[in-house]
């Protein structure tokens, strides 16, 4: 009960105190952009209309990630003709290998994938997730040079952002077996950095279910870029592509530089990606998934987790940079207060795991929550938002429950976008209320 109260109220005080605190220039445009900005820029420009399911710019930007796996030299899977998979109900995936260069394991595979869709129109989606995607095809380029012993399956997911259609649709329809997909690596949200702090660092989850994922990674923890290996439980912004896979049984990794504070809105343009950064997490990850694809014998999922020894640290490490966008005001010195004491409980789990439910409720989750808080103040604001419309209808304050969902679906229509199925089932609740009036 005690945590939960702090969470309630972090959640209230934590939105208040981000009003302000990202009022930072934006990452400015290098004179000599690389081939992983060019083509970050190029998704995110309005070329392909910010690449919403089902529509011409999604339709071109599938053909253009295609054109960039052709160039590279990469191939359809065994069996096709192109690089597309059409989704059924529309949209499609775009997929390509590089053949493993192990005669008896190149009939195993690792996938890599990352979405490319977005909202459409203004909601050009770049940290979210057209540098995801520049940085899939690079790692492409990077590794097909020198490909490991099992095949790499790259995947553009289509529809991501409508409750995982792409990745849905791929699992029931695997271009190859799933019982020979040793591993699935998603990559979610990049060159954003932490709403802007701690660029350099991947966020890695998933590895506590796999001895062999978690060693494939631990290895590289310091290499260019900073993997920080964090419990999947904690962590509520990459998408669920992720589940699709881990629901098959799967061994799944999913890598994200963190949410950004424009999540999901008008200002995820590609002048708030940082691309030095960019080309350092390609160049780790690259090792990463190349130790995965050679690494011998089975890849295993383990029903239990094992947490990492550094997964407190990283924690005190984020949440120490993320209070920097914290206002130094009078008003916050009460969430000032609440993140000195979970600074000083993370020290306390300093070199060894959190591994009790109870100690992650109170230090881990408790931690994962505040960074939320502080870097996304439209997810706090949409919750908000919406779990006050619902207590107006539950309680059966009619005009109070249409006023909340009206401003409700404002705030989605121009700030904060959400699925469709989402917005067609507050749409409805508001209808049904205005109907019984």
């Amino acid at each position: 009960m005690r945590n939960q109260a702090v969470l309630k109220m972090t959640a209230s005080v934590f939105y208040v105190m981000c009003l302000g605190a990202f009022d930072q220039p934006s990452f400015g445009q290098s004179s000599q952009p690389q081939r992983v900005e060019t083509i970050a820029r190029k998704l995110a420009s309005q070329e392909f209309n910010g690449r919403a399911f089902k529509t011409e710019g999604g339709r071109k930007a599938a053909e253009f990630i295609a054109a960039q796996f052709r160039e590279i030299g990469l191939k359809p899977a065994a069996g096709r003709s192109d690089f597309f998979q059409p989704i059924a109900g529309g949209g499609q995936n775009v997929v390509c290998v590089i053949e493993g260069r192990d005669a008896a394991r190149k009939n195993e595979s690792v996938v890599i994938g990352a979405h490319y869709d977005s909202f459409g129109g203004a909601f050009a989606g770049a940290v979210d997730n057209a540098a995801g995607v520049a940085a899939m095809i690079e790692i492409a380029r990077a590794m097909a040079k020198n490909p490991p012993q099992r095949s790499l399956l790259f995947i553009a997911f289509d529809g991501e952002e409508q409750r995982q259609a792409g990745a849905k649709f791929y699992v029931e329809h695997p271009v190859v077996p799933l019982e020979k997909t040793v591993a699935a690596v998603k990559l979610e949200g990049f060159g954003g950095g932490m709403s802007e702090r701690l660029y350099e660092t991947l966020y890695v989850m998933g590895a506590e279910f796999s001895p062999q994922l978690r060693e494939a990674v631990s290895k590289y923890k310091r290499d260019e870029a900073h993997l920080a290996l964090v419990g999947g439980d904690a962590m509520r912004w990459p998408g669920g592509e992720h589940y699709q896979f881990a629901l098959k049984q799967t061994p799944t990794l999913v890598v994200t530089n963190g949410v950004h504070y424009t999540h999901h809105s008008k200002s995820d343009t590609p002048n708030r990606i940082n691309y030095a950064a960019l080309e350092k997490h390609v160049a780790t990850l690259a090792k990463v998934i190349t130790e995965i694809a050679n690494t011998p014998g089975k890849i295993e999922r383990t029903a239990e987790p094992s947490y990492d020894a550094d997964e407190a640290m990283e924690w005190h490490r984020l949440l120490t940079a993320l209070r920097e966008n914290v206002l130094k005001t009078p008003a916050n010195d009460a969430g000032q207060a609440q993140i000195d004491d979970v600074l000083l409980e993370l020290k306390r789990h300093q070199n060894r795991p959190a591994q009790n439910p109870k100690a992650r409720e109170a230090v881990i989750l408790r931690a994962a929550n505040i960074c939320f808080y502080i870097a996304n103040p439209n997810g706090v604001e949409y919750d908000s938002l919406y779990h006050r419309a619902r207590n107006h209808e539950q309680n059966g304050e009619r005009e109070q429950a249409i006023a909340a969902y009206q401003k409700l679906l404002k705030f989605i229509e121009e700030e904060y976008r959400r699925d469709d199925q989402t917005v067609s089932e507050i749409r409805a609740r508001l209808s049904k209320l205005i109907r019984t009036g």
